[in-house]
């Protein structure tokens, strides 16, 4: 499973995650739509169970 905490900031995603699986530890800065949305697209890909935790505060328009 990968296990994925993201901080939503205007135009970007700053995202942490670690493959239980393997101990695999990373971070990355997705900065745009199209490419978050290729990240997690290669998630369902490599057929992997992923959990995403949110951070969200009263100025987050997902909220």
């Amino acid at each position: 499973m990968i296990i994925i905490g993201c901080d939503y900031h205007p135009g970007f995603q700053q995202i942490a995650f670690v493959d239980t699986d393997t101990g695999e530890l990373n971070e990355r800065k997705l900065g745009h739509r199209e490419e978050a949305e290729q990240f997690y697209r290669q998630l369902k890909v490599r057929g992997k169970k992923v959990r995403v935790g949110m951070e969200a505060s009263g100025a987050c328009a997902l909220v």
